[in-house]
């Protein structure tokens, strides 16, 4: 994709033809991964070429399915030419410099001249590395710790990483919604840096960001966040806070007049965001979680939601509070609902891509029963094999970000 001044973005509902979805395909950066899956938010092992082939499967369904589907490396590395070489310099100079907020030279060890010496040799090396090379620093983030010896060699040094391994899961560094883009914040340390790859990116191809959110206790993850025309759909609880809710209303971002905050108290890693046990397919159908169509005030699986409605004057207001969320969907939003039983769930059938009206991408190997009852609500399936990438607790919708629908 070519960059410009300025290009528009945003989606007002879910179930509308996806157009432009951004993804990264996943690459070496998870070879440490694979040694200690559950440090890095991995459910289990993962067989890396495997994860990799069915990553480039589910990006050709997607195409097939009408959608431009750009990657990270591919956005990165725009500006080289098909040998990877230099080819527009602005470009090159931008990831560059980019680039070099990932390699650190630890020089705590070394004398403040040999510090200083070093600092220069960095720059030297940066400035000598191939925009290939440029990007594996950004998704491994080599880290270099320097001492001196007192041998002929004069320098030692010990060599580490901390890769962005989750990345491939592009849908929480970000929001879109009927204004553009909000990139989030992280409630995890893991992948806090994937929101200033996926910034860079957007801002190369001409999508500048609205709004970053900011501020002590304030985390936004975009798997909790749906737009559904006048009303916005946003998960509360796990990853995302009441805080960034705030900020999201308090600078106008939405797009909507209704925001319906679900409110989540199950806090399971499982079912850490809205999109794992809730989705849309089309304006009067929803899938959700069997368990969480609950209505025992007891259980920690019960959903309620605040609602919040905007007023002429651009503020939103909370009109209502702890309103059932099963009921809310179905007399107020006119939806059927079709209950995911424990066994597909574990299997992430709820989390598929609506990519156009009673049209969705999932999870294959989902229960006879649920095929059937997609059928029979005439629901379009295109059932894709993505055994290791649910290894890290999400599927076909944690790995897009939609950037436009129609």
């Amino acid at each position: 994709m070519r960059g410009r001044r300025s290009v528009r973005c945003g989606q007002t509902c879910e179930y509308r033809k996806a157009r432009l979805i951004l993804t990264h395909d996943p690459g070496e950066e998870l070879f440490l991964g694979a040694l200690h899956p559950a440090a890095a938010l991995f459910r289990e092992h993962i067989d890396i070429p495997e994860l990799i082939a069915e990553h480039a499967t589910y990006r050709r369904v997607l195409e097939e399915a009408g959608a431009r589907v750009p990657t990270v490396r591919q956005i990165l590395l725009d500006g080289t030419g098909a040998d990877g070489k230099p080819a527009d310099r602005t470009k090159l100079e931008n990831l560059r410099r980019f680039a070099a907020g990932f390699l650190t030279f630890d020089t705590q060890n070394l004398s403040p001249e040999t510090a200083g010496q070093q600092k220069e040799y960095r720059q030297s090396i940066l400035a000598k590395t191939s925009p290939r090379d440029l990007v594996r620093i950004i998704l491994r983030q080599p880290i270099i710790r320097l001492s001196e010896t007192q041998i002929n060699t004069g320098l030692k040094a010990e060599y580490s990483e901390n890769p962005v391994m989750n990345l491939f899961y592009t849908r929480d560094q970000l929001i879109t919604t009927a204004k553009g883009v909000v990139i989030g914040r992280m409630n995890s340390p893991q992948r806090e840096k994937g929101c200033d790859i996926l910034q860079f990116c957007l801002e190369k191809i001409g999508m500048k960001p609205l709004h970053r959110i900011e501020g002590e206790g304030a985390h936004l993850e975009g798997g909790d966040f749906y737009p559904f025309g006048d009303t916005a759909f946003i998960g509360c609880g796990m990853r995302t806070t009441q805080p960034a809710i705030d900020q999201l209303m308090e600078h106008d971002l939405l797009g909507c007049n209704r925001l319906v905050v679900v409110k989540d108290r199950l806090f399971s890693q499982a079912e850490m965001h809205l999109d794992t046990y809730f989705n849309i397919i089309d304006r009067n159908l929803v899938t959700l979680t069997a368990r969480r169509m609950t209505t025992d005030p007891d259980s920690p699986d019960l959903l309620l939601a605040d609602i919040y409605l905007r007023g002429a004057n651009g503020v939103y207001t909370k009109t209502e509070e702890d309103v059932g969320f099963v009921e809310l969907l179905r007399s107020r939003i006119g939806a059927a609902i079709i209950p995911i039983s424990e066994e597909d769930a574990d299997r992430l059938a709820g989390n598929f891509l609506t990519v156009g009206p009673r049209r969705i991408i999932g999870v294959a190997g989902q229960s006879e029963a649920l095929r059937t009852e997609l059928k029979h609500r005439g629901v379009k399936v295109t059932w894709v094999g993505l055994d290791n990438l649910c290894k890290g607790y999400g599927a076909a919708h944690c790995m897009t970000q939609v950037l436009r629908r129609r």
